[in-house]
C-alpha cells in the first residue's frame, strides 16, 4: 500500500529542493565573483535606478544585511549611490558600467539555468504550485514565525492572478 505524504515529507522536500537550488546557485555564480543576494540586485537594478528603500522591500533578504551586500558592491565598483532627487534623506542605487556590464553577461545564462530547471514544471500546474506556495507563506504569518518578509508577497507578484 502506497504511503501518503505527510506534513514532515513536505518540509524535508522543499528543504531538499531548496538545498539544492542554493549549491547550483553558489557554483553558477562564485565564477563570476558574486553572489545570489548581489546579481539579485544588479537584476533589479537593471532596469535604471532604484531608491534604496524600494529595493530592499524587493529583495529576498533581511535588511540588516543589505548595506554589507551593498557596501561590498559599491567597493567592487558595480554599483554607486546617489543623493535622491527629492529627498536628501534617501538614497537612490544604480549600476555602474563595471555592474551593468556583468549583468549583460550573467544574465541571459541566469535565465536559460532557471528554465531549464522550472520549464519541466508544465504552464498548467505553475498556478496552482504557486497558489500552494502563498498558501505556506500564509502559514508562517498566522503562526507569527516570519514578520521580516510578510509584506514582499504582493510586491513579488503584483496583479497575478489567484494569489491574494
Amino acid at each position: 500500500m502506497e504511503r501518503k505524504p505527510e506534513s514532515h515529507d513536505l518540509l524535508v522536500a522543499l528543504l531538499l529542493v531548496q538545498s539544492f537550488m542554493e549549491r547550483r546557485s553558489e557554483a553558477f555564480f562564485q565564477p563570476h565573483g558574486l553572489t545570489a543576494a548581489q546579481f539579485n540586485i544588479l537584476n533589479l537594478l537593471s532596469d535604471g535606478k532604484m531608491d534604496q528603500a524600494a529595493l530592499v522591500e524587493l529583495l529576498l533578504v533581511g535588511k540588516s544585511s543589505i548595506s554589507i551586500v551593498l557596501n561590498r558592491m559599491v567597493r567592487d565598483d558595480l554599483v554607486k549611490r546617489e543623493e535622491h532627487p527629492k529627498d536628501r534623506r534617501q538614497v537612490v542605487l544604480v549600476l555602474t558600467t563595471k555592474g551593468r556590464s556583468l549583468w549583460r553577461k550573467i544574465s541571459p545564462k541566469y535565465k536559460a539555468g532557471v528554465e531549464k530547471i522550472f520549464g519541466v514544471l508544465p504552464h498548467s500546474r505553475r498556478q496552482p504550485f504557486l497558489n500552494d506556495l502563498k498558501t505556506l507563506h500564509d502559514a508562517f504569518l498566522t503562526e507569527g514565525g516570519i514578520t521580516e518578509l510578510g509584506n514582499r508577497w504582493h510586491s513579488l507578484f503584483p496583479g497575478m492572478k489567484g494569489i491574494s
